[in-house]
């Protein structure tokens, strides 16, 4: 657009086009979801794949040997989880003797303390009841359709991180071509920047993942959590969705304890767990992937509010790796240097004289 175009004119036009661009991705979030975790997946074993292929091995032979570490390894991640899965299965009736007990006596404070007679209790539990069974189709339809659809895409996403490792090369000539006035070496540079924010960032956010997990498996080994190693595991992997992971994977293990071993020692894996969350958000995360990130804790939750409510729990995941990317892209683009100033951390403060 002219630089001499009216300033409403102008401002109308970036509008519109942010409008459209927001429009765009969510009406396209399936497809859009889809490439953005194969080619962040792609980025994460490029360096694999690159060196294979100088050891002399053939390109679709190389992403297959990658692709098959990548499974084996989350196959292995899976058969460990499996098989606490099923061990906890086999002892869930115990836990609900243990629930029910705790339910009767929660009946008996309520009766006693706050005059909310049994009688009263039973028929509010049992309304709640007849609600969830009410909903009990849709909820089975909406679950079978997520179970389907999480497999489809556990099956299409590795196919595309093969075409995206595989064709490398064609696609950066395609945006050769689509910025034929950028210098070769600066574009090279671009892609190059790009991918090594996005590995840090992932091999960072896996050793964050472990850390976390070693703690809460530790904590939940001392306040005398059953099944610490799973529930452990499992709340550190969960840390995939930040700030609310931790939380989501803490709530089976604090209900289970509150029917359990009872109220204090629930109240014990909640304040593990508020710790555990504290000294990773300020010590382990700004110390593994602040270095490696370089966005403003600000634009880091704007990104992650927008991806939420564009994308939901998937755009959680791709919000921070995408707004890097985009940072890396601002910042060598002349006329966006400025949004990446933005985007990035503020300079010290220096004391006045």
């Amino acid at each position: 657009m002219p630089k001499d175009t009216a300033y409403p004119v102008r401002l109308a036009a970036v509008l519109i086009s942010i409008s459209l661009v927001v429009l765009g991705l969510y009406l396209l979030q399936d497809l859009l979801i889809l490439l953005s975790f194969s080619m962040i997946l792609a980025m994460l074993v490029l360096p694999v794949c690159t060196w294979l292929e100088s050891k002399g091995i053939a390109r679709a032979l190389a992403i297959s040997l990658c692709l098959l570490i990548m499974f084996a390894f989350i196959g292995l991640l899976l058969l460990l989880l499996v098989g606490q899965i099923a061990e906890f299965a086999s002892d869930w009736p115990m836990f609900i003797r243990k629930a029910e007990k705790w339910v009767a006596g929660l009946q008996s404070f309520l009766s006693h303390n706050l005059n909310i007679s049994r009688k009263k209790q039973m028929v509010e539990m049992s309304n709640q009841t007849i609600n969830v069974l009410k909903n009990s189709g849709d909820i089975i339809t909406t679950t079978f359709g997520t179970v389907i659809h999480g497999v489809t895409t556990l099956i299409i996403v590795p196919i595309f991180v093969f075409f995206f490792l595989y064709y490398r090369q064609f696609f950066a000539d395609f945006l050769a071509r689509v910025f034929p006035t950028t210098n070769r070496e600066v574009l090279h540079g671009i892609m190059q920047k790009t991918g090594t924010v996005v590995q840090s960032y992932l091999v960072g956010l896996l050793a964050v993942m472990l850390i976390v997990s070693l703690l809460c498996i530790a904590g939940f080994w001392w306040i005398g959590v059953d099944y610490f190693m799973f529930f452990g595991c499992l709340t550190g992997i969960l840390l995939l969705i930040p700030y609310i992971g931790i939380w989501i994977g803490a709530c089976l293990p604090i209900i289970l304890t509150l029917g359990s071993l009872g109220p204090n020692y629930a109240l014990g894996v909640i304040a593990w767990v508020a710790a555990v969350q504290f000294v990773e958000a300020n010590f382990i995360t700004p110390l593994v992937i602040g270095s490696k990130v370089s966005i403003n804790p600000m634009v880091a939750m704007l990104a992650l509010l927008a991806g939420e409510m564009i994308w939901g729990i998937p755009g959680l995941i791709l919000a921070l790796p995408l707004t890097a990317i985009l940072k890396v892209i601002f910042d060598h683009v002349p006329a966006l240097e400025a949004y990446g100033f933005l985007l990035g951390e503020a300079p010290k403060r220096s004391k006045r004289e």
